[in-house]
């Protein structure tokens, strides 16, 4: 259904902490085996071999939400979709929190991208956060690398049990922490293939620099705690000799008084990424983006996921 855009006035609260950032339609298939025939039916066709999905300037998809949790192992993990309440096969976009956040940092991107036909999947990373709602893991246990097993691992799940995800169109998206484990997930072996492309705010990529050497021991910071397996974990972690393995294209927005995450840091990505990264910086925004450099980067990272979405066949 077709309806005006309504600019939405949506107060967006990132933490100030370091490394923070901040649906009636399709219903699940209960089975864990991959028995989404349509879904093999998309992946039969590579999207460079379809059109690119071009939807006029002031389309909008009505959208509804729905809490859909993703099981694996020992974990829960709570999460909740955005999607067009039209029937039909969408990209997914699977959005990450940065430190100490929750599945309901990213309001407006949710909801922006499920206006424009995506399924919008946000969540909790387990044991990631103060009163955070997946289950299975604490503030003592969870790391950098249990956050990319979780994202991994919910992309696996929506991708085969949501009929309306167009398995074959698959994007990530995160914010400074989140940001800092979507480029790590994505260069996994089990995602490169799987993953069309990512959009980064502030990717975190200090993380590794600001912990090294460190006592492993549990640090309390700024509301929540990093953990000795946290800080372990990242000690002599080179994430730019692990992200340069996802080959598709990337997109960084970041504010020029980001006091977080130092341009250094963004700088050494765009040379790891090369001509696949596109990067936009945003005058005067720091680490959280609020007003006007909110709109301009949700659309950003908009126009570049439009500009890789293919017709679903």
């Amino acid at each position: 259904m077709k309806k005006r855009l309504i600019a939405l006035a949506v107060a967006a609260v990132f933490s100030a902490a370091a490394f923070a950032v901040g649906c009636d339609q399709g219903k699940p298939n209960d089975s864990t085996e991959d028995t989404n025939v349509e879904q093999d039916k998309d992946q039969d066709t590579p999207p460079a071999e379809r059109k690119l999905r071009v939807l006029e300037k002031d389309f909008t998809y009505e959208v509804t939400t729905e809490e859909f949790p993703v099981t694996y192992g020992d974990i829960t993990i709570y999460g909740k979709l955005w999607e067009p309440k039209e029937k039909g096969k969408y990209p997914l976009v699977v959005l990450s929190h940065g430190f100490n956040g929750h599945y309901s940092d990213f309001p407006l991107e949710c909801q922006r991208f499920a206006e424009r036909g995506y399924v919008a999947y946000a969540f909790d990373f387990c044991g990631a956060q103060k009163n955070g709602l997946s289950t299975g893991r604490t503030e003592d246990t969870y790391t950098p690398l249990t956050m990319k097993e979780d994202l991994i691992n919910i992309v696996q799940t929506l991708t085969k049990k949501l009929y309306e995800v167009d398995s074959s169109q698959v994007f990530l998206f995160g914010g400074s922490q989140g940001g800092f484990v979507t480029a790590l997930a994505a260069a996994d072996e089990r995602m490169r293939d799987l993953v069309s492309a990512i959009a980064l705010y502030f990717p975190a990529f200090n993380i590794p620099d600001d912990w090294h050497g460190k006592p492993e021991v549990k640090t309390e910071l700024m509301g929540y705690y990093i953990g000795a397996d946290f800080i372990h974990s990242v000690q002599d972690l080179d994430p730019y000799a692990v992200i340069g393995d996802f080959k598709k294209d990337v997109c960084i927005v970041w504010g020029t008084q980001d006091a977080l995450v130092k341009r250094q840091y963004i700088d050494r990505a765009l040379d790891t990424y090369g001509t696949k990264a596109e990067f936009t910086e945003i005058p005067g925004a720091g680490h959280g983006f609020a007003g006007t450099a909110l709109t301009t980067a949700v659309e950003t990272v908009l126009a570049f996921l439009e500009a890789r979405t293919y017709e679903t066949v």
